[in-house]
């Protein structure tokens, strides 16, 4: 009778150890390897890691109606992640290439992995007035924006929304965020405004802010609009 072929077994990538002294850390490249001396460039892994990341959408809407589909890791590697560009690849397909920083480990890595074209994001200026019920020598302006956001996948998602207001620069100027639904996750001392939004199969969902600028009449303010 015929011998049985045995099982195939998967090919192992061979890797560097990795080496720590204080502060330096050395990556020792398996085995002996010969490099051209054509200029010709060569390549040898130093790593292969996986890695459980976080997924979600982030949008800027202030400057892109683009949803990009997102990746956050937590590095827990003992050997850090060095600079460079990185193939990004979602399943088999290409997508492009990205700047990794240099992520030691406890840092966090984000990666944008493209365009998710079925989040549709839409911003508009919707009120633009002046106040005049103060007094003579001051100024109040009042802007509102919405940004309506939907998720035609067939799953639920998580959207961070980011935007901000205008930030006081002279001590006579004064900017109040005010009427905001939802209330945002965060907001920075710069008044940069962060939600975060879970949206089901088919839901969209719409933020409102407005803000307040007051100022002496006698007072020229630019920067207040996009």
């Amino acid at each position: 009778p015929a011998a049985e072929m045995p099982a195939p077994v998967a090919a192992e990538t061979v890797t560097a150890d990795i080496q720590s002294d204080g502060t330096a850390v050395t990556f020792k490249a398996p085995g002996q390897t010969d490099i051209p001396n054509d200029g010709s460039p060569y390549k040898t892994t130093l790593q292969q890691l996986r890695l459980e990341p976080k997924l979600d959408y982030l949008t800027i809407p202030k400057y892109s109606d683009a949803a990009f589909r997102r990746a956050t890791v937590a590095y827990a590697e003992s050997g850090p992640l060095l600079p460079g560009s990185a193939s990004l690849f979602v399943g088999e397909a290409y997508i492009g290439q990205t700047k990794i920083k240099f992520t030691a480990q406890g840092d966090e890595l984000a990666l944008l992995l493209g365009v998710e074209d079925r989040i549709t994001v839409e911003r508009k200026l919707a009120r633009r007035d002046v106040d005049k019920k103060l007094l003579r020598d001051q100024r109040q302006l009042r802007y509102g924006y919405t940004i309506a956001v939907k998720n035609l996948l067939n799953t639920a998602v998580q959207v961070v929304v980011k935007d901000h207001i205008p930030v006081s620069r002279h001590e006579q100027i004064k900017v109040k965020l005010d009427d905001v639904r939802p209330q945002p996750l965060e907001q920075t001392d710069l008044n940069l405004l962060e939600w975060q939004l879970d949206l089901a199969h088919g839901a969209e969902e719409t933020v409102r802010y407005e803000y307040t600028v007051e100022h002496p009449r006698s007072l020229q303010v630019v920067g207040l609009l996009d």
